[in-house]
C-alpha cells in the first residue's frame, strides 16, 4: 500500500489539513505570489525594513529599535554575549540603521533608482508555485512546453453568430506559441487567461513570470485577493512595489521616470479577476502615474489603457468575468485552458508521484470518461495523484462524481469526512468547530473576501490551529519582518474550489427557508463564476440524498426548470443581448456539468424531457471540459425531441464527436431537425455522421468552422451522399455550410412528392412530414395552420412542384408571418411561377423575416425578380451567386435593389465567388469586401 506524502510542517510541506506549526503558525505556504513573503525564521542579522521611511514616526522608530535590540539580547544571550551586550547594542543599533533607515536632508541627495540592480534582482527571483504536495515547487522551462491545452479566441468569438467566418483553431502546450516575444508589444495589449475552476489558471500566470524575465522583461505578477485587501489610496508606484516586497526603492522619482520609460519591457500580471471584491469601473475618473486613488481605480484605468498604455496587461478568470466586463476592458484576446493532453498528464502525474506514475494512469482510465475528464482539470489531478493508494481501487468508480473526489480527499488526509478530530477532542466538539469553519468560509464568500486575517477567524471563536485543521490554507504576510503580529498574517484558502467546497456544506446544513433563498441566487446570469462550483458542489451533496425530501425537491425543481428554460429555445433567438447570450450559454454549460453529479436523481429530471410531446434540445458547449455534460444527458435521459442543435467546441477531438454521435444514434426516437456547429475537420468525422443521419427524420444541418479548399469539400459531399444511399436514409436531407455556401444533399431516389416543409421547430400534432402538392386531405394542414398561430414557419423549396405547392398552401393557410424560406433554384425552376409566388406573399401581406436565395445566376430575368421577392422581408434578404463579379456589376446591382427595399431595418447580403456586399440594417450603407 502506498503512504501518504508527509503531512507534517517541513521546509518543503505545509499545504495539508494536518500540517502544523512549529512557530507559532509561522510558517506558510505562499500562495499569495504578489508581493508576499512566508513567515519563517529568517536570522536576526537579515532585518529587512519593516516600514516606509516616510511614514515612519518617532514611536514607531524607538519601538522598532527596541525589538530589533531585544531579538539580539535573546540571540546573544544563548550564545553567551552577556559580558559584550552594551557593546553590541551599539553595533546592532548601527547595523539597522545601515540595513533599513535612508537619511534624508538638505545636504544629501537620495540614491537613484538603479535599473541594472532592479534587473538583478528579478533574475534571482525565485519563481516557485503551490500544489498540493509542497509550499513551494520551482518553475522549470520544461513547464514553458508543459501547459493545460490552450485555444486562442477573441471576445467577439464569444458573441458572433458566424462561427463559420473563423478559422480553425488548434490547441498548443507550449508557452512560445501562445507568448511569443515579438508579441508582448504588439497591439493586443489586454490579454485574458480562461478556464474552469482548478484548470491552471494561477499555475500558468506564475509560469510566465520566469518566462518573460529570461527574456530582458520585467513582469510585476499581483493576486486581485491580495492586492484586493488594501484600503485607502495609494500611488500606482506604491502598487507597483507591493509586486517586489524584498527590493528597496530608494528614489520614487527615479523609479517613475524608469516606468514611464521602460513600459514597453513591463507586464503587468494580474491572478483572479473572478475573486476580485469589486468591479472594473465603466467610467474611470482621470488619472497620472504621480496621483493616489483606490486599488480599484488603478486596476480599472489599466484596463482601459488610460495609463501604462505601452505595457501589456495579462489576467486570469473565470469566464463569466469576462464576459461581464464593459466594452472598453474587454480583453484583445482571450486564452482558454482546456485541461492537459496526454501526454501532458503522464508528465505531471510522473512529477507528483514519480513512482505510481503508470499505476495511476491505468486506474483513471480504467475508471471510464468522466473520471478521465476530471483527471485532465490540474487541480483535480493534484488531488486524485495526492490521495492514490491501492485501497481507492474500489472507492472510485465510473459513477464517482466531481464531488466525492473532494469528499474522498478531505476524507483521506483528514481522516474523517470533511473535518479532523484531535486526541482529547470529543466528537460533538469537532462538529461544532467545522461547522464554525464553513459558517465562517460562507460569509466570506459572500462579502467576495479570498484573504484574511487570523483576527477575522477568532471573531468566529476559532484558533487558527483549529481552521488550519478542518482545511487547507496558506498562511502568508507582505511584509518582510521578524516579527509578524497577528493582523500581519495573510489566509487564504490553498485553492478557491476547497473554499466553495466548504460553503456547500453551509449551505446544505442550512433550514429549508434559507435553503430556498439561496438557491434561488445561484442562478444569476452575471454571477456565474461565484456560484459555479457550490452548486455542482451541493448538486453532489443532494445525490446521496442525505439532506431532507423537502430540500431535494427544492433544488431539483430549480435545477430542472433552469435547465429546460436553457435548451428548449435557441439562446440567441431568446437573448438579443449578445453578453446575456453569452452569459446564458454558460450557465447552460455548468448545468450539464452539474447534472453529471446527480446520477441517483435522473428518475426526476428524465420527467421534464420525455413527456408525449417532443422539445428543441438546443446545446451551446463552450469548451472541452463542457463535454460530458451534454453527452451524459443524451445518454441517460434519453429525451424526446422535435430539433437537437449542438454547438461543437474548439478544440475537439474525434474521441469526444465519437462519444456524442454514439449518443445521438442511442436515442429512442428520431429527431425531425438536427444541426450541428463548428464541426472539426478531422479524419473520421464524415464517417461517423452516418449515425446521425440515422437518427435525423428529416433535416440535418452540418455547420463546418472553416473555409476548405473546394476540391476537400467536394470529397466531404461525395462521402455524404454515399452515407444516404448506402443506408437508405430517404427521409433526411443533409445541408452542408462551408463559408458562406450551402450544399443540398438528398437521397438519390428523391422526388418531390417525397417531403418538402423543413421545420426546425415542432409544428404541434400530426404528420411528421408536409407534402406540398398533394392537398387533397385537410388533415394534411393542420400542423401548419398549428405552426402558422405560432409564427413558426420554415420552408425549403428545390424544385417547381413544391414552390406550387407551397403557393396553394399559402393561400389555403393565409399564415401572417414566415419565419424563413430558403430557395435552391435549379433549371427546374421557371421564371414565371417565382414570380407567382412573390405576388402570392405581396397580395396576402405575409410578412417573412428571412429569405436566402442560392445559385442566384440559374434563374433567368434575375434582377426584375429582387425587387419583388425583398418586398416582404423584413430582417435579412440574402442572395448567393457562384460565378464572379466586378465593381460595375455590383454598383448597378444596388442601384437597382435600393429604390425597393421597404422594411427600414432590412439587412441585404450579396454574395458573389469573388465579392461580397452588405446594407446595414442600422446605417443604410452598403460595404463590399473582397473574398
Amino acid at each position: 500500500m502506498d503512504e501518504l506524502p508527509n503531512t507534517e510542517p517541513s521546509a518543503s510541506n505545509h499545504s495539508s489539513p494536518n500540517a502544523r506549526n512549529n512557530e507559532q503558525h509561522g510558517e506558510g505556504n505562499n500562495l499569495l505570489t504578489t508581493g508576499t513573503t512566508n513567515i519563517t525564521d529568517s536570522n536576526v542579522n537579515q532585518v529587512t525594513c519593516i516600514d516606509r521611511l516616510d511614514h515612519m514616526n518617532v514611536e514607531n522608530l524607538q519601538q522598532n529599535i527596541q525589538q530589533y535590540v531585544h531579538q539580539n539580547i535573546q540571540q546573544n544571550l544563548q550564545q553567551n554575549f552577556q559580558q559584550n551586550l552594551q557593546q553590541n547594542f551599539q553595533q546592532n543599533l548601527q547595523q539597522y540603521f545601515r540595513a533599513n533607515i535612508v537619511i534624508n536632508n538638505n545636504n544629501q541627495n537620495e540614491e537613484e533608482f538603479d535599473e541594472e540592480r532592479f534587473r538583478e534582482y528579478f533574475t534571482q527571483m525565485e519563481c516557485t508555485y503551490a500544489d498540493m504536495f509542497t509550499k513551494g515547487r520551482p518553475i522549470t522551462a520544461d513547464m514553458y512546453e508543459n501547459t493545460p491545452v490552450v485555444l486562442e479566441s477573441s471576445f467577439n468569438d464569444l458573441n458572433t453568430k458566424k462561427v463559420e467566418q473563423q478559422p480553425p483553431r488548434q490547441g498548443t502546450t507550449k508557452i512560445a506559441d501562445v507568448f511569443p516575444i515579438e508579441a508582448v508589444t504588439s497591439g493586443k495589449r489586454l490579454v485574458a487567461i480562461i478556464g474552469e475552476p482548478g484548470a491552471g489558471k494561477t499555475v500558468y500566470l506564475e509560469t510566465l513570470r520566469p518566462y518573460y524575465i529570461e527574456r530582458g522583461f520585467y513582469p510585476f505578477l499581483f493576486d486581485f485577493k491580495n492586492i484586493a485587501s488594501i484600503t485607502g489610496d495609494i500611488t500606482l508606484i506604491e502598487l507597483l512595489k507591493s509586486a517586489c516586497p524584498d527590493f528597496r526603492f530608494n528614489d520614487s522619482k527615479s523609479f517613475e521616470a524608469w516606468v514611464d520609460k521602460s513600459g514597453k519591457k513591463i507586464v503587468l500580471l494580474l491572478d483572479g479577476l473572478d475573486e476580485a471584491p469589486f468591479l472594473i469601473q465603466k467610467n474611470v475618473p482621470h488619472t497620472n502615474i504621480q496621483s493616489s486613488a483606490t486599488v480599484a481605480t488603478w486596476i480599472s484605468s489599466l484596463f482601459s489603457g488610460k495609463i501604462m498604455k505601452q505595457s501589456k496587461v495579462i489576467f486570469t478568470s473565470r469566464p463569466s468575468s469576462v464576459t461581464n466586463l464593459s466594452v472598453s476592458h474587454r480583453p484583445n484576446i482571450i486564452y482558454t485552458l482546456n485541461g492537459f493532453s496526454d501526454e501532458s498528464l503522464v508528465r505531471v502525474i510522473r512529477s507528483y508521484k514519480s513512482e505510481h506514475t503508470n499505476e495511476i494512469i491505468s486506474f483513471i482510465r480504467s475508471k471510464g470518461s468522466n473520471v478521465v475528464s476530471y483527471a485532465r482539470n490540474p487541480f483535480v489531478i493534484s488531488l486524485i495523484s495526492l490521495i492514490y493508494k491501492s485501497s481507492l481501487e474500489s472507492v472510485i468508480t465510473a459513477e464517482t462524481t466531481m464531488t466525492e473526489i473532494y469528499r474522498i480527499a478531505f476524507e483521506e488526509l483528514s481522516s474523517s469526512i470533511h473535518n479532523q478530530k484531535k486526541e482529547n477532542e470529543t466528537e460533538m466538539e469537532n462538529k461544532a468547530i467545522a461547522t464554525k469553519v464553513d459558517k465562517f468560509y460562507y460569509d466570506k464568500f459572500m462579502e467576495m473576501k479570498w484573504a484574511f486575517t487570523e483576527e477575522d477567524i477568532n471573531k468566529y471563536g476559532l484558533e487558527l490551529q483549529q481552521f488550519e485543521n478542518q482545511s487547507w490554507i496558506s498562511v502568508s504576510t507582505r511584509r518582510s519582518s521578524n516579527s509578524i503580529a497577528p493582523r500581519d498574517k495573510i489566509i487564504t484558502p490553498h485553492h478557491p474550489s476547497l473554499m466553495e467546497y466548504h460553503v456547500s456544506w453551509h449551505i446544505i446544513n442550512m433550514d429549508v427557508k434559507d435553503f430556498k433563498n439561496v438557491v434561488t441566487q445561484m442562478y444569476e446570469l452575471h454571477d456565474q463564476d461565484r456560484w459555479m462550483m457550490v452548486r455542482r458542489f451541493l448538486s453532489g451533496h443532494i445525490n446521496t440524498g442525505l439532506f431532507g425530501e423537502e430540500k431535494r425537491k427544492v433544488f431539483l425543481q430549480r435545477f430542472v426548470g433552469e435547465l429546460k428554460n436553457l435548451t428548449t429555445q435557441d439562446l440567441l433567438t431568446r437573448f438579443s443581448d449578445l453578453v446575456k447570450y453569452e452569459q446564458a450559454s454558460l450557465l447552460q454549460g455548468c448545468l450539464f456539468n452539474d447534472m453529471v453529479e446527480l446520477g441517483n436523481q435522473l428518475k426526476f429530471i428524465k420527467t421534464a424531457f420525455t413527456g408525449t410531446s417532443p422539445i428543441n434540445f438546443v446545446v451551446h458547449v463552450k469548451d472541452i471540459a463542457s463535454m460530458e455534460g451534454p453527452i451524459y444527458f443524451l445518454q441517460n435521459v434519453d429525451p424526446h425531441l422535435e430539433q437537437l442543435t449542438i454547438e461543437l467546441p474548439d478544440g475537439l477531438t474525434f474521441d469526444h464527436f465519437n462519444r456524442i454521435s454514439t449518443a445521438v444514434e442511442k436515442l429512442s426516437k428520431k429527431v425531425s431537425f438536427i444541426q450541428f456547429t463548428n464541426i472539426p475537420l478531422i479524419i473520421g468525422v464524415v464517417d461517423e455522421l452516418k449515425r446521425i443521419i440515422a437518427k435525423s427524420d428529416g433535416e440535418l444541418l452540418l455547420h463546418y468552422n472553416c473555409r476548405i479548399a473546394d476540391d476537400e469539400f467536394e470529397k466531404i459531399k461525395i462521402q455524404i451522399q454515399r452515407h444516404i444511399d448506402e443506408y437508405e436514409f430517404t427521409k433526411t436531407h443533409v445541408i452542408l455550410l462551408h463559408g458562406d455556401r450551402r450544399h443540398l444533399i438528398r437521397h438519390s431516389s428523391y422526388t418531390s412528392m417525397t417531403s418538402s416543409v423543413i421545420k426546425p421547430s415542432s409544428f404541434g400534432e400530426g404528420s411528421k412530414m408536409i407534402n406540398l402538392i398533394k392537398l387533397g386531405k385537410e388533415k394534411t394542414f393542420t400542423p401548419v395552420e398549428n405552426a402558422a398561430k405560432n409564427n413558426w414557419l420554415d420552408f425549403c423549396i428545390c424544385d417547381e412542384n413544391e414552390l406550387k405547392g407551397l403557393i396553394e398552401l399559402l393561400m389555403v393557410v393565409k399564415p401572417t408571418i414566415i419565419r424563413s424560406i430558403r430557395i435552391y433554384l435549379s433549371s427546374d425552376i421557371r421564371w414565371k411561377y417565382l414570380q407567382m409566388f412573390c405576388k402570392t406573399i405581396n397580395k396576402l401581406e405575409i410578412k417573412v423575416l428571412t429569405m436566402q436565395v442560392f445559385n442566384w445566376e440559374k434563374l433567368e430575368a434575375s434582377l426584375e425578380i429582387i425587387p419583388l421577392l425583398s418586398m416582404k422581408v423584413e430582417r435579412s434578404f440574402q442572395i448567393f451567386y457562384l460565378d464572379e463579379t466586378n465593381e460595375t456589376e455590383v454598383n448597378g446591382l444596388i442601384n437597382h435593389i435600393e429604390p425597393h427595399i421597404l422594411s427600414p431595418n432590412l439587412e441585404v447580403r450579396i454574395k458573389f465567388e469573388n465579392f461580397a456586399v452588405v446594407r446595414s440594417s442600422s446605417t443604410h450603407k452598403w460595404n463590399g469586401t473582397q473574398c
